[in-house]
């Protein structure tokens, strides 16, 4: 249901014909057996942040040298993200974010995927907060 919505609120009100990434944010943030969701959806925001910014900034690298570029991107922005000592979605979607935007460009991966993850981790969290209020911890 949050995903669907997600996926919906993303299309009609950003206009994003294909807001993917809305939809899986989420998921995420809704995963059963993780400890809580606050810092699930945080830590989703966080990494692709990130993963956003060290994918643009790797893109100075000529494209001769896109699996460098690539490795370098993805390294970086795993360890930038490691550094925030925040669970292991962080990292992960940090270095996605990296690949992402290299591989999709920044049109796709870039600022119109950190909106779909805003309205995706907010609409989790939404959802988490109305159905599963009790269980709702930082």
């Amino acid at each position: 249901m949050a995903a669907a919505f997600a996926f919906w609120a993303s299309r009609h009100l950003l206009g994003h014909q294909q807001p993917v990434f809305a939809a899986i944010s989420a998921l995420i943030c809704l995963a059963p057996g993780i400890p809580s969701q606050i810092r699930q959806g945080m830590g989703l925001i966080v990494g692709v942040t990130v993963g956003i910014v060290v994918g643009e900034l790797a893109l100075v690298i000529p494209a001769d040298l896109a699996e460098l570029r690539m490795a370098s991107a993805t390294f970086i922005a795993m360890m930038i993200a490691v550094a925030f000592g925040m669970p292991p979605v962080v990292p992960i979607q940090a270095g996605a974010s990296a690949m992402l935007v290299l591989l999709m460009g920044p049109q796709v991966a870039g600022l119109a995927r950190f909106l779909d993850v805003l309205i995706g981790a907010s609409t989790g969290l939404i959802v988490a907060f109305v159905f599963f209020r009790e269980r709702l911890k930082f």
